[in-house]
């Protein structure tokens, strides 16, 4: 099954929710990027978090209120870019008018769709289909002059597909991710903007297999350049801090470690009164141990309804 069905396939997704054409970021995702089945450590070499998902300019700073569309599309790669994928999470976020202990209270829910196909055997295989999804029930943001604090409850659900042995897009375990980020205004229109999580992982039933403990670190230091635009410096540091646990006879995997760095860029601007936000981001993996290095480019999209 090709890279270009999926890409085509997400493609018409995104232009049917925002209603314009990326063709030319598509293009370049089609042409350059996979995205690998096993992203990090524990279980398989996988895991619920993946860099450049938590990291983002004004990361801590919400609105005061409103629904928003924040769609998340990711490719990336690993050395021999023999099994990938393509992700999609077009996530809804809604800001109410709502506090508790001062903070303002928002949910949101991103459902995941997915394609994936492995080359690296005799027999290719493929698989597009729903992935895991990404709750977040409860968020609190704080605000004051030039800082903003934002804290929040993410759960991965085992919603996406799982059969023992095969193709899988998703995981078949709960994942709890404890996450608090913060956004600094510095002056000469600079921002750094830091997210820390922790994730608890339950068994997979159907292998017995129980994955550690991980922690997470996202970080960039943006400057806004004129009023629309802004670069950054964005990356990530991960590893996983407890040993997974197997059934006898199984191998657990080596408790993974990995760093990000890479360029970002944003445009942010109002359409109708409605606040609308690109961003593009690459990062590059170093430092990694336990798996294949990767790399990866992100494209968010943010439209308020």
């Amino acid at each position: 099954m090709p890279f270009e069905y999926f890409v085509d396939f997400f493609f018409l997704r995104n232009k049917f929710l925002m209603g314009c054409s990326f063709s030319g970021i598509t293009l370049l995702l089609g042409t350059v990027f996979g995205l690998a089945q096993s992203a990090l450590a524990t279980e398989g070499g996988g895991s619920n978090y993946l860099p450049g998902f938590y990291g983002d300019f004004a990361v801590a700073v919400e609105a005061d209120k409103g629904t928003f569309l924040n769609n998340f599309f990711v490719a990336y790669q690993n050395g021999n870019g023999k099994a990938g994928s393509v992700l999609e999470m077009p996530g809804i976020v809604h800001v109410t008018e709502w506090d508790f202990f001062g903070g303002r209270y928002s949910w949101s829910v991103y459902p995941g769709v997915m394609g994936s196909w492995d080359r690296s055997g005799p027999n290719p295989t493929g698989r597009v289909g729903l992935a895991d999804a990404y709750l977040v029930p409860v968020s609190l943001n704080w605000k004051w002059p030039g800082l903003a604090v934002l804290i929040f409850e993410g759960i991965v659900p085992p919603n996406g597909y799982y059969r023992k042995g095969e193709l899988n897009l998703g995981r078949n375990v709960w994942t709890f991710d404890h996450i608090a980020s913060l956004t600094w205004e510095l002056p000469a229109h600079n921002e750094l903007n830091w997210v820390l999580g922790y994730m608890n992982n339950t068994v997979n039933h159907a292998t017995g297999y129980a994955s550690g403990d991980e922690f997470h670190f996202d970080y960039t230091l943006a400057h806004y350049w004129r009023h629309e635009w802004s670069l950054g410096l964005c990356g990530s540091y991960y590893r996983q801090v407890t040993a997974d646990h197997a059934p006898p006879g199984v191998m657990t995997a080596p408790q993974g470690e990995a760093s990000t760095l890479g360029p970002a860029v944003m445009y942010a601007t109002r359409i109708e009164g409605r606040e609308l936000n690109l961003s593009l981001k690459w990062l590059h993996e170093f430092g990694v141990t336990g798996r294949e290095a990767q790399d990866y480019l992100i494209w968010k999209v943010l439209v308020e309804f």
